[in-house]
């Protein structure tokens, strides 16, 4: 059964629509994953999990680093986002990756792993200690996790836009409202020590820009509406218009807008 804490918690709408704003935020965000993920080669032969893994954009990059001798898992609650994945590996012809229906909170579907990945899950949670331990418990003695998740108070936009402030102030009340913590990336170092993590470092990527793609991913993650609206600190009227000013304002050649702060954390198992 999905376990209703996440599946509560998570305030950005699901489906064919949140693996749509997924893809772009993955597309935004390659270049800095990949980078990433770089640290930790050689990873070809190696068993990856993939924790909350939407339509497994991240999945399909740890794949091809595993190679066809490696293993990849990627599972979510979201049964849409995973369907489109299961979709998407079979276009490449991926038989080293799957995906399973599952909650990070509950026992994870595989152990042994030599690498776990998580990202923008950890903010939505109330007791994100939980998916740590989780986590854990799926390496293998020597094992990497890696966790990339948001700092809020970092996101900016040029010029001024009042539209923009105002869908800030929303996502952090709304995420607050549900048991999430908006600023959590900030505190990512700490959370992997707590959780018994070796050699814990991190590092931080922003991307901003006047491109389509960095401009859009505000607007589409006004898909927190139900949520806002289902919370009570703002009508659906309110959330409407925002939607409008922010388009209006990305679409104008002159602006720029930001991503939030985005941390990378990663730890190792010892035993």
């Amino acid at each position: 059964m999905a376990n209703a804490e996440e599946l509560r918690s998570y305030i950005i709408k699901g489906g064919e629509e949140g693996r749509s704003r997924l893809a772009l935020i993955s597309r935004v965000l390659a270049p800095a994953t990949r980078a990433l993920l770089d640290r930790f080669e050689p990873l070809n032969g190696m068993l990856a999990l993939d924790a909350g893994c939407g339509g497994g954009d991240v999945s399909f990059e740890l794949a091809a680093r595993v190679g066809s001798n490696g293993r990849v898992v990627g599972f979510d609650l979201d049964e849409e986002k995973l369907a489109a994945a299961r979709e998407e590996a079979a276009n490449r012809g991926l038989a080293n990756v799957a995906f399973h229906k599952a909650s990070v909170l509950d026992p994870w579907p595989i152990s042994g792993a030599a690498l776990v990945y998580i990202r923008f899950v950890l903010t939505h949670l109330a007791s994100p200690e939980e998916v740590l331990a989780r986590a854990r418990a799926a390496l293998a003695p020597g094992g990497v996790l890696i966790v990339e998740d948001i700092d809020y108070a970092g996101q900016f936009c040029d010029p001024p836009c009042p539209a923009v402030d105002r869908y800030s102030e929303l996502f952090v009340a709304t995420l607050k409202a549900r048991g999430g913590d908006p600023f959590i990336g900030r505190g990512l170092v700490r959370l992997l020590e707590s959780a018994g993590f070796a050699s814990v470092d991190s590092g931080l990527v922003q991307p901003f820009g006047r491109s389509r793609d960095i401009k859009q991913t505000t607007s589409l993650t006004m898909a927190i509406a139900g949520a806002v609206a289902a919370s009570g600190i703002a009508t659906a009227e309110e959330v409407d218009h925002l939607t409008r000013e922010i388009k209006s304002f990305a679409d104008r050649s002159d602006t720029t807008i930001s991503l939030p702060r985005i941390f990378q954390a990663w730890g190792r198992m010892t035993h």
